[in-house]
């Protein structure tokens, strides 16, 4: 029996089909050889054997038939009934109905034996015991390639797939469908083909992998280079590496797609440089606020130098700048001397703009101080009132976000 449909025009040149004649002579069909097999119909009353059928997704007239052979290629005969005998004590005949060997309704699933209708199969079980399909009956035609007659649990013969599963035989061989292949990393997607009657491949495809920076997403999870891609090995792409790592007060971060540097307290990049890390690091000569400035001495008159700083500077890195620095002393004018006491602040031609404050005597409210810029490659003197007392100094950047690790050079002179 071939497996595949010959369209309704070619059937319908096809001639001299065999059959047996009725032995009823009730009814005006006709048991025998027709004209109009496979011709569209919309009832039986307009085919000659009064039989309209389902066939090639259209209806069309089919034939009566009674052993194998007699139907046209692509249709095979379908048991439908015993005949009565033409005479009395004679034997009944098996008759049967030429139907499609539609290859999508073999083996389809089924709750009952009207869903086999197009095929005029009935539901039954496999051997295997699981689920119900539609199968061919065997008692007029032989069963197509792949598939064995046998007889079923109620008695009648039918056509079992040979490899025991109607959703892969020679039916449905090069059909595919999805599987899972999974490990301890995941689950990725493959497929398997049906083979015919060697039944399914093994599950074909990627086994899940731990995840690598590749552009690939190599555990099937939906994320490609999760876990990898914007940290500090694999930054904005996989490897781009951020420099830094075992700097002294260096860490190096991933941010937002971009290497920085994360420095630790009192470490700066002042060169916004990452190879060599947070290479600044802040002073402890100065105080960073007035509460915890310590006094730098107690000077009198005419002492001539009485402070003289040339180590401490003002850190500014590119993500943050050093605290101000704070200083104080104690000015006793005791013989009244005719010179003045001075404040002076020098900024090397190397460093950045700085802001420079000194206190009157005993005053610790910033906003009274004396206030000047000091730009680079220059020294401003403040001179504040002699008298005697506590006296502030403040030193900061002036301006917030500048690269500095250029020290500074502070005096307290009379002069």
């Amino acid at each position: 029996m071939k497996l595949f449909f010959l369209g309704l025009a070619s059937i319908l040149a096809i001639v001299g089909l065999s059959g047996c004649p009725s032995s009823s002579s009730n009814s005006s069909a006709n048991y025998g050889v027709v004209t109009d097999f496979a011709k569209p119909c919309a009832g039986g009353s307009q085919c000659e054997s009064e039989r309209c059928i389902e066939m090639e997704g259209i209806y069309g007239c089919s034939m009566y038939c009674y052993g194998p052979g007699e139907c046209q290629e692509g249709f095979y005969c379908a048991f439908e009934s015993e005949e009565e005998p033409a005479e009395e004590g004679g034997v009944a005949t098996a008759r049967g109905l030429c139907r499609p060997v539609d290859t999508q309704e073999i083996c389809s699933t089924c709750s009952n034996d009207t869903m086999c209708e197009v095929i005029g199969g009935f539901c039954q079980t496999l051997p295997t015991g699981t689920g119900h399909y539609c199968l061919m009956n065997c008692e007029l035609d032989d069963c197509p390639a792949g598939f064995t007659c046998s007889a079923g649990s109620d008695g009648a013969s039918y056509c079992y797939p040979d490899t025991e599963d109607c959703s892969c035989n020679m039916l449905r061989e090069g059909a595919i469908r999805s599987c899972a292949l999974s490990n301890e990393y995941g689950e990725c997607p493959g497929t398997i083909q049906c083979l015919g009657d060697a039944g399914w491949t093994s599950c074909q495809g990627e086994m899940p992998g731990p995840e690598s920076c590749d552009g690939i997403d190599n555990n099937c999870d939906g994320n490609i280079d999760e876990g990898l891609l914007g940290t500090i090995d694999h930054c904005s792409e996989c490897f781009d590496e951020c420099q830094g790592s075992g700097l002294p007060g260096t860490t190096p971060v991933c941010v937002e797609g971009a290497c920085a540097l994360d420095c630790f307290d009192g470490f700066y990049d002042a060169n916004d440089n990452p190879q060599d890390g947070c290479e600044c690091d802040d002073d402890t000569i100065a105080a960073h606020n007035l509460t915890d400035v310590v006094s730098s001495g107690i000077f009198s008159d005419c002492d001539n130098v009485y402070m003289n700083v040339t180590a401490a500077l003002i850190p500014g890195g590119s993500n943050h700048t050093g605290p101000a620095d704070y200083y104080k002393f104690n000015y006793e004018n005791k013989t009244f001397c005719q010179e003045n006491l001075q404040v002076k602040l020098k900024v090397y031609t190397a460093s950045k703009a700085h802001y420079f404050c000194v206190s009157g005597a005993n005053d610790t409210n910033e906003a009274n101080w004396n206030c000047q810029t000091v730009n680079p490659g220059s020294t401003v003197t403040i001179k504040p009132y002699d008298n005697e007392g506590t006296y502030y100094i403040k030193i900061s950047l002036r301006n917030p976000g500048e690269l500095n690790c250029m020290p500074y050079e502070l005096q307290v002179v009379e002069s």
